[in-house]
């Protein structure tokens, strides 16, 4: 017990110490730089690009080895790997949408600019001013003629050849799973373009997009634990919503006779690495439509989904319809083997198509 009366904390390992103190450590080198670097510039607001890294592959990857042209182009983005050649420095900058290496020069700079370099780190933000080239090695680049810090970055980036691998913290620090894997983009622009897809097909179709209430008096529209809220201006107890179901079924008693939404929402169940409490929903209800009519949209829905750059998914209609009955007796090709116990059991494998033996049990 301490003097205060409370437990006295348990001491730290001497790693947990040790990475402490090389975090604090780091950070402080890094504002160290930060202040160095604008010193000369001054803070940066504001960067005005013409330019991004996939429109200078586009605009100059048709340059031969050994070759530069005399146009100037400025972009930005962070920078992914440094190499240190003396008075040449080589550095990977990469944005959204491409990577393009860096040339700095200490003959092509002025003296400032190129000093300033030994404060620049692996993840920092910077905006750059350069002319395109393809060195003798082929490698498109651009070969800079001054630079600015935007951003400081003021934590090391994991390692540059293993980058980021431990599963739990590329899913608790997805930013920092986006920096070092660049590959993970992808997840997120494909959501990007089915959910866009989604909603076109919809509204395409005439269907109105709503938003209804996270927070409801009663959890209803599935069977799920919900999550308990209290609403201290009513001073009552609420549910954050398990379905869509029950708002969207009321538009269309109001007179909306096409109505979805894509919305959050939150169940109080299990969770892994493949399933989350909180997720999205597509719920869409059509008035004067039967189950024909709603599998024509998600076949619509799911074609178009499919058809995003670089897919190989063809999933154009028609689709073969089977009944879930039919679609049971040719998998499991009418392979019943539980003993029927009565007549009734008999009546209903007969129904089903199957045959009873004498011994009565159900055979194929």
């Amino acid at each position: 017990m301490d003097s205060s009366g409370e437990g006295a904390a348990a001491p730290e390992a001497p790693g947990e110490v040790a990475a402490r103190d090389f975090v604090g450590d780091e950070r402080a080198q890094r504002l160290a730089k930060q202040e160095r670097l604008t010193a000369r510039t001054g803070p940066v607001y504001r960067f005005e690009r013409d330019h991004t890294l996939a429109g200078v592959r586009d605009e100059f990857g048709g340059l031969e080895g050994g070759h530069e042209t005399d146009t100037a182009v400025r972009v930005a983005g962070r920078v992914m790997l440094i190499r240190r050649h003396g008075g040449l420095v080589f550095a990977d900058l990469q944005d959204q949408t491409a990577t393009v290496q860096l040339v700095f020069a200490r003959d092509t700079m002025a003296p400032d600019a190129f000093g300033d370099l030994a404060d620049l780190d692996r993840g920092d933000w910077i905006g750059v001013q350069g002319t395109p080239m393809r060195t003798r090695m082929r490698e498109l680049s651009l070969r800079v003629r001054d630079w600015t810090l935007l951003t400081k970055c003021l934590r090391a980036l994991p390692d540059k050849h293993r980058g980021l691998a431990d599963v739990d913290t590329r899913l608790r620090q997805r930013y920092l799973d986006l920096i070092a894997n660049p590959a993970t983009r992808r997840t997120f622009d494909i959501r990007s373009g089915v959910m866009g897809a989604v909603r076109r097909v919809l509204t395409e179709r005439g269907f109105t997009e709503v938003e209804t209430p996270v927070l409801d008096a009663a959890a209803g529209g599935a069977a799920a634990r919900p999550f308990i809220t209290h609403h201290n201006a009513l001073d009552i107890d609420m549910y954050m919503r398990i379905a869509l179901e029950l708002p969207l079924k009321r538009l269309v008693v109001g007179g909306f006779e096409r109505v979805f939404e894509i919305g959050r929402v939150f169940r109080n169940e299990g969770l892994d690495t493949r399933h989350n409490p909180e997720f999205t929903l597509l719920e869409a209800y059509q008035a004067l439509a039967d189950y024909h009519d709603m599998m024509d949209l998600v076949e619509a829905i799911c074609s178009e989904a499919a058809k995003l750059p670089g897919s190989a998914v063809d999933l154009a209609p028609p689709w073969r319809r089977v009944t879930w009955r039919t679609s049971s007796r040719r998998s499991t090709a009418c392979a019943c083997t539980r003993r029927c116990r009565s007549k009734k059991h008999a009546q209903s494998a007969t129904a089903w198509g199957c045959t009873t033996s004498r011994s009565g049990e159900a055979g194929g």
